[in-house]
Order: C-alpha cells, then sequence, then structure tokens
C-alpha cells in the first residue's frame, strides 16, 4: 500500500532547511504567516533528528502535526449540544513510520520523562469477538489498569488506536481490516495537565497516524465525533469538542462548533485583541484519581435533565439536550426557565435519586459506575444552572464578535468563570466563593424576571447566572482576578476540563505585554515560580502533513 506524504529522514531535514520549501511554505499557511513558524519548525526539526537517532537515519516516515486548544465560552457543555468557540494553539508532531505487524511503538523527545512504550493492537482488544459496548469495555478496562502506573501517556495513543480498529471490526469479530502498527516519536509544545487538551490531542494525533498508515479515511466531523468516544477508553467521559477544536482549527480564527448536529462556522479572530495564556502550575490530572471530579457534574447535569423531563411532560419532547432548556427552544418565558431549574433539587444522595427516577436505575447505576459518591451530595440544581446558562452565552459570541462587541463578549469570558471559581481574591488573600442557589435565591430571580423594571429583567437573564460547576481551584482563581486588574483586560476565565490547568485572558493588543508582566510579578514572582504566561496565537489545526 503506497502511503502519501512519506519522505525519508534528510528529504524532511532539507525541507525544513529551506524557507521556499513545501513543507515551510505549508506551515505558514497553518500558522498565518512564515514569519510565525520559527518554534513548529524547531519543534519538528528535533523529532525528526530523534527519530533517526532513536529508529535510524535511513527510514522513510510521514508526520502529523496536532495542537493544543484554547475554548473562549462554552465550557463543560459539548457533550449537552452546547456550543464552542476556540482556538487551535501550539503544536505537537508523530513521526511515523510504517510497521508490518500490530505493534504501536512510541518514544518521545523527552525520553527521561516519557519512556518507551509499546503495545499490540490485537493484544489489547477481545480476540474473535465485536465489543457492544464500548462505554461498559472501557469501565472494565479500567478497572484492570489500577495499580500499573507505568501504563500512563501511552493510554491517550491506545484510545485512538484501539477504538478506530474496533469502528473497523466486523460484528463477528473479524478486524477488517487488520490495523498495522508504527513507529513513533512524539514532539509536544503543548503542556501536559495544563487545561490546553494535551490528552485530545494525543488522541486525535495518534487516530489521524494510524488511519493514515491504514488508508482509512473519514468525513473530518464524523471524525471528530468518534475521536470523543475513543478518550472513553481513558477513564472520562466529555464530549467530542476539544476533538473537534484540535482537528479543525483555522489560523486567526474562532471556530464556533455545535453539536447534535454538528455545524460549523469560522468567524475571525476580533482585530486589535490579543489571548494571553496563564498556567496555574497546578497540575489538572484526568488519570491520578481526579476522575470523580471531572465525572461527578456531568452526572448531576444527566440527573438534572432527566428529573426536568418527568417534572414538565408537556415540555419533555423539546428537553433532548440540557442545552434545549431555554426560553427560544421551549417557547416559554425566562421565568418559566428559571422555575424549572428552581424545582431541580439543590443536592441529592444517590438514594434520592433513585427514588426520585426508579424508571430509569440502569441509566443512573450505569453513570454512577463512572466516579465515587460525593460526600456532600449532588449539587444538581447549581450544575445545570451553569449548563444551561454557559450553553446560552456560548450562543452569543458570532453575533457579539459579528457586530464587533467586544466589552460584552469578554464579560461573557468571566461569567464563565464565576461558575467555576471556587474562591475570589479579596484585600490580597483569597477567600472561599459560596454559591447560593436556594429556594429564595431562585424565587428572588423569578420575581426579577416577572418584574417591569428593565433592570431587573436584565439582570434575571438566564444567561447571566453563572451557576456553580465549580472546578476551578485558588490559583486559578487568583490569576483570573490578576488580570481583571490591568486595563484592557476585557475578560478572563479557567480554560479546559479544570481542577488545575490554566487560564486565560481576552485583552486590548496594547495591554497584552503589561498584563504578562503583571502575572509575572504577582503570581510567578511573588510564589517563587516560573513564569508560566505568554500570548498565544490561533493556528491551523491538525492533519497529515502531506508536502
Amino acid at each position: 500500500m503506497q502511503i502519501q506524504g512519506m519522505h525519508s529522514i534528510g528529504e524532511w531535514q532539507q525541507q525544513l532547511a529551506e524557507s521556499t520549501s513545501p513543507l515551510s511554505q505549508a506551515l505558514a499557511t497553518l500558522y498565518g504567516g512564515s514569519d510565525l513558524i520559527s518554534k513548529p519548525v524547531q519543534l519538528l526539526g528535533q523529532a525528526i533528528q530523534e527519530f533517526g537517532r532513536s529508529f535510524g537515519s535511513d527510514r522513510n516516515v510521514f508526520v502529523v502535526r496536532s495542537t493544543g486548544r484554547i475554548n473562549l465560552l462554552g465550557m463543560h457543555v459539548d457533550h449537552r449540544g452546547g456550543s464552542v468557540n476556540p482556538i487551535a494553539i501550539k503544536e505537537a508532531f508523530f513521526v511515523v513510520e510504517p510497521r508490518d505487524d500490530d505493534r504501536v511503538v512510541l518514544r518521545d523527545i523527552n525520553g527521561d520523562r516519557f519512556p518507551e512504550e509499546s503495545f499490540s493492537i490485537g493484544e489489547c482488544l477481545p480476540k474473535g469477538k465485536f465489543i457492544e459496548n464500548w462505554d461498559a469495555w472501557c469501565h472494565d478496562e479500567l478497572e484492570k489498569r489500577k495499580g500499573k502506573p507505568g501504563i500512563t501517556f501511552s493510554n491517550y495513543v491506545r484510545a485512538g488506536v484501539l477504538y478506530f480498529q474496533h469502528l473497523n471490526t466486523r460484528p463477528d469479530g473479524t478486524m477488517a481490516p487488520a490495523f498495522k502498527g508504527m513507529n513513533v516519536m512524539v514532539a509536544n509544545n503543548v503542556p501536559p495537565a495544563a487545561g490546553l487538551s494535551t490528552s485530545s490531542c494525543l488522541v486525535v494525533t495518534a487516530a489521524l497516524a494510524i488511519m493514515h498508515r491504514n488508508g482509512i479515511t473519514m468525513d473530518p466531523m464524523a471524525f471528530c465525533e468518534q475521536c470523543g468516544l475513543a478518550e472513553w477508553y481513558v477513564g472520562t467521559r466529555g464530549g467530542f469538542g476539544d476533538h473537534a477544536a484540535i482537528r479543525m482549527g483555522q489560523p486567526n480564527s474562532i471556530v464556533h462548533m455545535t453539536a447534535f448536529p454538528f455545524s460549523l462556522k469560522v468567524v475571525p479572530f476580533p482585530a486589535g485583541y490579543r489571548v494571553v495564556l496563564a498556567d496555574s502550575l497546578v497540575e489538572a490530572k484526568k488519570q491520578a484519581g481526579a476522575k470523580d471530579g471531572y465525572n461527578t457534574p456531568l452526572a448531576s447535569y444527566a440527573f438534572g435533565l432527566w428529573i426536568a423531563r418527568k417534572q414538565n411532560p408537556r415540555l419533555a419532547d423539546k428537553m433532548k439536550h440540557l442545552r434545549d432548556i431555554n426560553p427560544a427552544t421551549l417557547g416559554i418565558s425566562t421565568a418559566d426557565v428559571l422555575r424549572i431549574i428552581r424545582n431541580l433539587p439543590e443536592t441529592a444522595t444517590r438514594a434520592e435519586l433513585l427514588h426520585l427516577l426508579p424508571e430509569l436505575e440502569t441509566d443512573i447505576r450505569n453513570l454512577f459506575r463512572s466516579h465515587s459518591e460525593p460526600a456532600d451530595g449532588y449539587k444538581i440544581r447549581q450544575v445545570c444552572m451553569y449548563g444551561i446558562s454557559e450553553c446560552m452565552r456560548s450562543e452569543l459570541v458570532v453575533p457579539l464578535l459579528e457586530k464587533g462587541d467586544i466589552a460584552t463578549f469578554g464579560r461573557l469570558i468571566s461569567l464563565h468563570h464565576d461558575g467555576d471559581r471556587v474562591a475570589r481574591l479579596s484585600q490580597g488573600k483569597m477567600m472561599p466563593e459560596i454559591k447560593d442557589y436556594s429556594d429564595a435565591r431562585m424565587d428572588a430571580l423569578i420575581a426579577d424576571a416577572e418584574s417591569t423594571d428593565p433592570a431587573r429583567r436584565e439582570r434575571s437573564q438566564v444567561w447571566a447566572q453563572p451557576g456553580g460547576y465549580n472546578v476551578s481551584v485558588p490559583g486559578i482563581d487568583r490569576l483570573v482576578d490578576l488580570a481583571l486588574q490591568v486595563p484592557g483586560t476585557m475578560g478572563a476565565g479557567l480554560v479546559g476540563a479544570g481542577l488545575g490547568g490554566s487560564m486565560i485572558a481576552l485583552v486590548k493588543a496594547d495591554a497584552a505585554e503589561k498584563l504578562v508582566q503583571h502575572l509575572a510579578r504577582h503570581y510567578y514572582q511573588a510564589q517563587s515560580l516560573p513564569v508560566k504566561a505568554e500570548v498565544v496565537s490561533a493556528v491551523g489545526g491538525a492533519g497529515i502533513l502531506d508536502v
């Protein structure tokens, strides 16, 4: 089988050295200009050189390029039908040599940190048996891996490879085709555990690599959806928004994407503004016992939607996803949407949920499997308030950008973070943030929505309510509050799944470096930490470098 984009190590190195080569031109297109490709050229050069040193300099290889992502608005809602508004950033490369067996050998240019790992595709999947329930199989595999810390970053590669082999398996268990493997050198500028979706980056890159190795093609939108399911292998249960952001990114653009069904609109990044990215240096490790923190609010979303459907039978058919609980879709008033949320339980135990929804016991118990029972119960009302309002906020992005209302766009970013924050900077100290979505608070919002006072009605809008998803950490909250102190900062908030990682700030271009310096002085240097704040740009999405 002839594989497109194959070149010798020497040919790749020659193309990197020539500013007018097809490779250099392709990178300039992906990054929005030839003056912006020095970092990717350097990283790819390292990867190719290290592949030659490690596997042999006489090999022919192809290259897969991928990225991280920053979602500016629409956090934690892609799997509930909500829209996301990401930019693709930075770069990762897989330098790939096809193998004739089914083994995948992974090495990294930082071999001390990420030692070699390998696996056989056939040995990782059931022999002669089709996986009927990918979710259940992934859960069982996760249980088997407990206590095996040696299997780490390769799990994300396994996720992409094994799931796409699963997609190419007949009902009788015959692999069609049975994938052949590859030798891979990984080079990644997307820092791990920083909330920039390194995990999804690896899944997407691995899936693109194994498909290209085996001559498999797929519609890009369908590919993104499948990558979302593939990542379930590592234990989380998210959607495919991150994978779509990585695959579909455009230079100097925000990509507005909606799920169920998948749709996409590209809008120019606002002229005269920049994104500052700041890593809290609190690591967000999805594999290190933090899955409860990620999966518990996801379960709360599902429980809330099921309860809302049961309580509102005349509207249930319109409530296919959490995003559908809004005035326009349901054809009801803002006050009535707030009543739906008010009627959800503030908190519920597992026993209470099973009592409330006995007809859904099997589905509920399946969700229980993804996490431990929270000691203080599922905070259903505040989590669903966050999800419903964030879905509405995310839909406002395109019209706001098209009319140039960057002030409101920035305000929405900060509102989203208020739904995630757990602390607030007050007089130099971080104080706990208390979320109040009690019956009394909800009744007050409903009264505002039904008032004749325009100011009261405005502040009662569902999109203006932060909710309480609560997956930030005090370090990120401090960074956000410090960023908002700098004139020219339009908004700031957590990026990624939370429980550590990074924050982003939308800032006027002439204030971007001042913001970086402010964070350096008051966050990093104040704690004797290395400065991890920088201005980042939107780049093109993942794909094969077929040059």
